[in-house]
């Protein structure tokens, strides 16, 4: 960080406290992205562009107010926090929700990601070229593909936090998202086939990325599924692979354990801390320090992130924290509260999220399903968290007989209650993979995370299917 930048912060945090904030925080946010999007071998998008401003938060009076601005100068500084201060003035603060923070050490520290190849130091064309040969691997392989799109995006995210406390970190962290959509059409039936590669990464993670692990994969699915048959529908054993499994512990646990929604009534396991919610062989961490998308070593509260186990052996034992929520809840922050950019205040996120490995095989996994559905690729899922109710939609699934694959399946969705679902979780592999990264939404704020699951098997969940 430019020593003059990190004067500025920490005068501003100073100016905070003598304005009567009982806590300051400033947060400084860069953003420099570029981006790729090819259709159908046309590259229809190239862009590029810098964000950057700062964002002050502060808490007058057992009231928290909040703003920024894009213009990294101390008077602009300085007018954030006057304006985050009479916002904090302007608002009632009730009794019970007045806002208030845990005591926390405080960090001093810089990170800085290393990667083997900077994506900023490989010009554009040399990255739509390549972005072309992948995307046009997938349209060449049928002449049943009808559509290929190939995204490309990668972002150089610097953060820097200085708050009262006595806080200043700041970390510079790289990363870079592939994704592959391709179509397939056979009369008035289409297809999709869907693959994405992504990680706190350089350039070099492009380069070695082949297209049969990549388009012709997603061209391969979208193919095959043209000869798939409806999935039939009623309750039924389903094995889930690592994708589905990730995108069913994202939605169905990740986001009732966010200290926020906890802490708000919006959580159904807000009420259980300590109790059995699962079967025996759950097991569920959110880590932000495993490789993988969601990766990171500060949260934007400037709080050191640690791996945080929400279930064990079934057991709820730890939420997801932010200052805040760990002070109303009676928790500890490790790093969960984080902000898309500087223009909004860090709320409690999820980072790489995942059911932990168990110690069977997919084979041993099967074998006892008498009939059942395999199913594998997510495409979406969301959650009633109040409701504990999620549905997950896949992009192929199987029929299971005698615990054997019989026919393949198409436009599979799933849904269920998610502590029933939970509770009657039956095996777990040992083949964890950790490869859904993208962006989560909530409050109106993006973020980089990423999920993942061993194949596991769930006794009694909803089939939604045409025959």
């Amino acid at each position: 960080m430019v020593p003059i930048l990190r004067d500025l912060l920490e005068s501003i945090v100073e100016g905070g406290l003598a304005k009567g904030a009982s806590f300051c925080e400033v947060r400084y946010f860069e953003e420099r992205s570029s981006g790729i999007g090819v259709e159908n071998g046309v590259a229809k998008v190239l862009s590029s562009g810098i964000l950057r401003g700062i964002g002050v938060r502060v808490i007058v009076d057992g009231r928290w107010g909040f703003a920024s601005t894009n213009v990294v100068t101390k008077e602009s500084a300085e007018k954030a926090l006057t304006d985050a201060i009479g916002c904090a003035r302007s608002i009632t603060a009730y009794s019970g929700e007045e806002a208030r923070i845990i005591e926390v050490e405080p960090s001093v520290d810089s990170i800085k990601h290393e990667v083997k190849i900077n994506p900023e130091d490989i010009d554009p064309e040399g990255k739509v070229k390549r972005v072309l040969e992948l995307e046009k691997a997938a349209r060449g392989f049928s002449d049943r593909v009808k559509d290929v799109f190939v995204n490309y995006r990668d972002v150089l995210t610097k953060v820097a936090v200085c708050n009262s406390l006595g806080t200043f970190v700041e970390e510079i962290a790289p990363r870079i998202l592939i994704s592959c959509r391709v179509i397939a059409k056979e009369g008035d039936n289409m297809q999709e086939g869907y693959e994405r590669i992504g990680n706190v990464a350089g350039y070099e993670l492009i380069e070695n990325i082949s297209a049969e692990d990549f388009s012709l994969k997603a061209a391969k699915r979208a193919v095959d599924l043209l000869g798939a048959h409806p999935p039939p529908r009623g309750m039924y054993t389903v094995v889930v692979d690592p994708k589905v499994g990730g995108l069913f512990v994202h939605e169905a646990i990740g986001h009732n354990s966010e200290g926020d929604l906890v802490f708000s009534g919006g959580s159904i396991i807000s009420d259980k801390m300590g109790q059995k919610i699962a079967s025996d062989l759950v097991t569920i961490i959110d880590d932000p320090t495993r490789d993988s998308y969601g990766r990171f070593t500060y949260d934007h509260e400037g709080v050191r992130a640690r791996p945080h186990t929400i279930i064990r052996n079934g057991v709820l034992v730890g939420f997801l924290h932010s200052l805040e929520s760990a002070a109303k809840l009676g928790g500890k922050p490790e790093g969960s509260a984080r902000a898309q950019s500087h223009h909004y205040p860090p709320i409690v996120r999820m980072s790489n999220t995942y059911l932990a490995p168990g110690d069977m095989s997919l084979e041993e996994i099967l074998e006892d399903v008498d009939v059942g559905v395999y199913l594998s690729g997510s495409q979406y899922g969301y959650v009633e968290s109040e409701k504990g109710q999620f549905t997950c939609k896949v992009e192929e699934a199987w029929l299971i007989r005698g615990g054997e694959f019989t026919e393949r399946l198409r436009d599979v969705a799933v849904s269920g209650l998610t502590l029933e679902a939970l509770k009657n979780i039956t095996a777990v592999g040992r083949d964890l993979k950790v490869e859904m990264p993208g962006m989560c939404g909530k409050s109106g704020q993006s973020m980089f995370v990423d999920a993942g699951a061993p194949h596991f098997r769930i006794d009694g969940i909803v089939v939604g299917g045409r025959r």
